[in-house]
């Protein structure tokens, strides 16, 4: 008669692990400034009009900002709408018809931020009726992180180090790692309308302060450990 000997497979040890966060962050200069300029004519009677005398502003402001050295590529329109207006007569219950509005905006680009109140000074002589916003901003922030990156690698491993001295394991190799990618990079650095009244009460040009950013990266790895 044989004799068969079962063996039950030893079950696996399950993996230990320890999972750590590190962040740093950089320090860069803006490069670039967004300026929206915005237009609005009215009329009691025509939109053709109220078009008209907006197109004429818009023709002076375009040619007053490129003359402040900024490129062609870095203006552009945008915004265009023509809408009649109205208000509500409450004594008679009803809509009562005001006029046409017409409203345009331009956008400009400015990479020499020695110029940026230069060109808000330039939009707001040449008849812009309002500044939308003065945004400081890096346009490429992304080439800015790689330092970023590799500090908050280095104080993950600090960390991880440091736990598992702490607690008597010995750390292994990392299993996993991820960073997380920031989604806004612009930040406004100066009000629009307060620098404007500020500049037009005194005569002198707006001082616009673009500031700086920081700009963080964090990491999440996850260790091996003994």
């Amino acid at each position: 008669m044989s004799v068969v000997a079962a063996f039950a497979a030893a079950p696996e040890k399950p993996t230990r692990t320890l999972a750590v966060t590190g962040t740093a962050e950089v320090s860069v200069k803006p490069d670039i400034c967004y300026i929206s300029f915005g237009v609005e004519t009215f009329d009691k009677k025509s939109a053709r009009e109220a078009y008209r005398r907006n197109a004429e502003v818009m023709t002076t402001l375009s040619a007053a900002v490129l003359a402040t050295g900024i490129e062609a590529k870095d203006v552009q329109t945008s915004g265009f709408s023509v809408t009649p207006q109205y208000h509500y007569d409450n004594d008679n219950h009803r809509r009562v018809f005001d006029g046409y509005r017409v409203y345009h905006s331009l956008d400009v680009d400015v990479r020499d931020l020695n110029k940026a109140s230069a060109v808000l000074d330039a939009g707001m002589n040449a008849g812009a009726t309002q500044v939308n916003n003065v945004t400081f901003a890096v346009e490429n922030p992304k080439k800015y992180t790689a330092d970023a990156r590799v500090e908050a690698v280095k104080a993950a491993q600090e960390k991880a180090q440091s736990m598992a001295d702490l607690t008597g394991v010995k750390l292994g190799k990392p299993i996993s790692i991820s960073e997380n990618e920031p989604g806004g990079w612009t930040q406004n650095y100066a009000q629009a309308n307060v620098a404007v009244d500020a500049a037009s009460s005194t005569g002198e040009s707006a001082a616009l302060q673009p500031g700086q950013f920081k700009l963080t990266r964090t990491v999440y790895i996850t260790y091996e450990i003994e």
